[in-house]
């Protein structure tokens, strides 16, 4: 048994639990409401694709934690516990479960040597912080409104969509500035159409694909 890998996956659950942990608190405890939960959970989790990318070294390893967080999550969404933060709207909690899906997905692709590791990160770090931060500028200055597949989004959600997503491909990628113009837009333009959680997967494997092409 490597332990390498071991201690990646002891990381990797203590983290994502750490995270719920302190949402539940916030939440139960300090008034955080339902979506500032969802939001809370969704924005810090991304930030465990350094430890999917970085610490493992055996695929069937870096897969342990996806594929936990994608059953673990579905019992949540269907037996009733995403209740215990405020979720109950199925259609669009499904996206709990479409998240760690992604990053199977990604982690799979840049194991088999179509993803280079950037692309896995920043694809992640546009579907955490990206959508996250969407949704709460969103809720608190949103106030010139689309109808969208989505529901209702905010002209100020998307461009703050728009404005992490170009921050993060800039930061985060070798990639010349105008596929990072280019791989920002469509990102923002698949968050905001995407409709009841899809977007967790449309955001990343499709600006992740992109990046896999144009290497």
């Amino acid at each position: 048994m490597n332990d390498v890998n071991v201690m990646a996956t002891v990381w990797s659950f203590a983290y994502i639990l750490a995270v719920i942990g302190l949402a539940f608190v916030a939440y139960r405890f300090f008034h955080l409401g339902a979506e500032g939960a969802r939001k809370f959970i969704h924005i810090l989790v991304s930030l465990w694709v350094f430890i999917l990318v970085n610490m493992y070294d055996s695929y069937v390893w870096a897969m342990v934690g996806p594929v936990a967080f994608m059953i673990i999550n579905f019992i949540a969404v269907y037996g009733g516990l995403a209740s215990h933060l405020g979720m109950g709207n199925r259609k669009r909690d499904n996206g709990l479960i479409y998240y760690p899906f992604s990053l199977a997905v990604m982690v799979t692709l840049m194991y088999k040597g179509f993803l280079p590791p950037y692309a896995v990160i920043a694809s992640t770090l546009m579907m955490g912080f990206g959508d996250g931060f969407a949704a709460l500028v969103g809720t608190c200055w949103g106030r010139h409104r689309y109808v969208s597949f989505g529901g209702s989004k905010s002209l100020e959600g998307s461009i703050a969509m728009f404005v992490v997503s170009l921050a993060v491909m800039a930061i985060a990628t070798p990639c010349p500035w105008y596929w990072v113009v280019a791989v920002a837009s469509i990102a923002t333009v698949l968050e905001s159409f995407t409709p009841l959680g899809f977007d967790n997967i449309t955001v990343p494997l499709v600006s992740a694909v992109i990046m896999g092409l144009v290497r």
